[in-house]
C-alpha cells in the first residue's frame, strides 16, 4: 500500500469503501450464496437420488476436505500466481463445483463437486480476507472483514429462498443453485475486466525458502478460530433437530429456527463493524462469546418456540463477530504473513467443520441432541480462556481506539492510484 494511503488510514476514524473493498465484499457474497445453498441442496439431492443420510452427509465431509486442501496449497498458489489470478481462479473452481453438484447425478461427480466447491469457496474467502487486511490496515481491516462477512451471510439468506422459488416454479432446485454461476459471471464483468493487474506482491508466505516460524500467540489464535467455527457449524446443523425433538415444533418451523440464527449473525455483522474501529478485538471477542452463552442459555432452557427463537436470535448476534474477529486476530498475530496465516486457519477451520458437528451427533446418539448441545457452551468457555493467551495487543482501554497495526509490505489490490476516491463498484 502506498505511504499516503497508510497515513490517511491511520488518521481516519473509519475506512473508505472503495473499488477494492467492494471487490472483496462481492466475493464474500458469492461464497455466502454457495455456503447457504449447499446444505439444502444436499438434502434435496438425497431425496432425488434416494441416498441414505450417511451417504448424503459425505458431501459435507467432502466440502470440509476442500477447505483443508486450501491450507496446504494456498501459500504456493498465491506466491506462484499472485492474489488477483488466484481470486478469480477460486471463483471459477467454486462454480465448477456447483456445476458438478447439479449436473449428472453420479455420486463420484457430486462428491467431487463438493470438494471443488469447498476448495474454491474457502480460498475465495481467504484471499478476500487478505486483500481487506492489506488494503485497510489495523482495526479498519477487522471492520471491513466484519462488514464483508455480514454481506456474505445476508446474501446467503437468499439462497434457500431462491432454491425454494425455483422448485415452486418447476424449474428445479438445481437451477436455483446454478444462479451462482450467473452472479459470478456478472462479478467478473464488473471487476475483472475493468481493473489492471495489481503490483507484484512481496513474498509473504515463505514459499521460496523455509516458512517463517509463527509466534506462540498465532497458534493460540488459530485455536480460537477452531472453537468459533465449531460453535457456528454445530448450531447451524443441529439446531433444527433440537427444536423438532425437544420442543416439538414441525420440521418447517424447526428449519425456520436456523434462519433466525443466520438473521442474527447477519444483523450483528452489519451493525457492529463500527465497534471494531473503537475497541480492542480481544475485548469484543470475549464479549461476543459471553453474548453467545446468554443466547444459548435462553435457547437451551426454552419450552416454547417463541422463546427458543429469541434465544437463537441473541445467539446469532453473538456468533456474528466470532469469525471476522478470530480471522483478523490470526492475521495480526502472523507478523505480516496474511496469506500464510489464512492458509493455516483453513486447516483448523476445515477440521472443525468436519469434526465438531460429527462429534456432537455422535454424542446425541447416546444422550439426545438437546443434551449433546451442551458442547456449544464448552466451546465458548474454552474460547474465552484462549483469547488472553493469543493476544497481540496491549490491554484495551474502554472508549479509546485500538492502535493501528504495524505496516506490512504488501502491494495494494489493485494499485492505489486506480482506487483512491472511488466510493463503490
Amino acid at each position: 500500500m502506498v505511504e499516503g494511503d497508510t497515513a490517511s488510514a491511520a488518521e481516519s476514524p473509519s475506512f473508505r469503501r472503495d473499488r477494492v473493498t467492494w471487490l472483496a465484499y462481492t466475493q464474500f457474497a458469492l461464497y455466502g450464496y454457495f455456503l447457504y445453498s449447499f446444505t439444502p441442496a444436499v438434502d434435496l439431492l438425497r431425496t432425488d437420488e434416494h441416498l441414505t443420510r450417511a451417504i448424503a452427509a459425505l458431501h459435507g465431509t467432502a466440502m470440509a476436505v476442500g477447505g483443508v486442501l486450501v491450507g496446504v496449497l494456498a501459500p504456493w498458489l498465491i506466491n506462484r500466481f499472485g492474489r488477483r489470478i488466484v481470486l478469480w481462479a477460486a471463483l471459477g473452481t467454486m462454480c465448477l463445483g456447483v456445476a458438478l453438484l447439479t449436473g449428472l447425478p453420479l455420486l463420484p461427480l457430486t462428491l467431487g463437486g463438493a470438494v471443488l466447491g469447498g476448495f474454491g469457496g474457502v480460498l475465495l474467502g481467504n484471499v478476500s480476507t487478505a486483500i481487506l487486511s492489506a488494503h485497510h490496515p489495523g482495526s479498519r481491516g477487522a471492520a471491513a472483514i466484519t462488514e464483508g462477512t455480514g454481506i456474505g451471510s445476508g446474501v446467503g439468506l437468499l439462497a434457500p429462498l431462491l432454491l425454494g422459488a425455483a422448485i415452486a416454479l418447476r424449474l428445479g432446485w438445481r437451477s436455483g443453485m446454478l444462479l451462482l454461476v450467473v452472479f459470478a459471471g456478472a462479478a467478473a464483468l464488473v471487476f475483472a475486466t475493468s481493473t489492471e493487474p495489481p503490483e507484484p506482491l512481496a513474498l509473504t508466505t515463505g514459499a521460496r525458502g523455509p516458512r517463517p516460524r509463527m509466534p506462540r500467540a498465532f497458534w493460540w489464535a488459530c485455536g480460537v478460530l477452531v472453537l468459533t467455527t465449531s460453535i457456528e457449524f454445530s448450531l447451524t446443523i443441529w439446531t433444527s433437530d433440537v427444536l423438532h425433538g425437544h420442543i416439538g415444533v414441525s420440521r418447517a418451523a424447526a428449519t425456520a429456527g436456523v434462519t433466525v440464527l443466520i438473521v442474527g449473525m447477519t444483523v450483528g455483522r452489519l451493525t457492529t463493524s463500527p465497534l471494531t474501529l473503537r475497541y480492542s478485538a480481544d475485548l469484543l471477542l470475549v464479549a461476543a462469546f459471553l453474548l453467545t452463552l446468554v443466547g444459548f442459555g435462553i435457547f437451551w432452557t426454552a419450552h416454547t418456540a417463541v422463546v427458543a427463537y429469541v434465544g437463537l436470535l441473541v445467539t446469532g448476534f453473538g456468533i456474528a463477530l466470532h469469525y471476522p474477529l478470530a480471522i483478523s486476530r490470526i492475521v495480526r498475530a502472523s507478523g505480516g504473513h496474511p496469506d500464510l496465516a489464512t492458509s493455516y486457519a483453513s486447516l483448523g477451520g476445515g477440521a472443525a467443520i468436519g469434526l465438531a458437528p460429527f462429534a456432537l451427533g455422535a454424542v446425541a446418539d447416546h444422550v439426545g441432541s438437546h443434551t449433546a448441545m451442551l458442547l456449544v457452551p464448552v466451546f465458548a468457555a474454552l474460547g474465552i480462556t484462549l483469547v488472553p493467551a493469543s493476544s497481540t495487543t496491549p490491554r484495551p482501554q474502554l472508549g479509546r481506539p485500538s492502535p493501528p497495526a504495524p505496516r506490512t509490505e504488501i502491494a495494494s489490490f489493485p494499485p492505489a492510484s486506480r482506487t483512491a476516491g472511488d466510493g463503490g463498484p
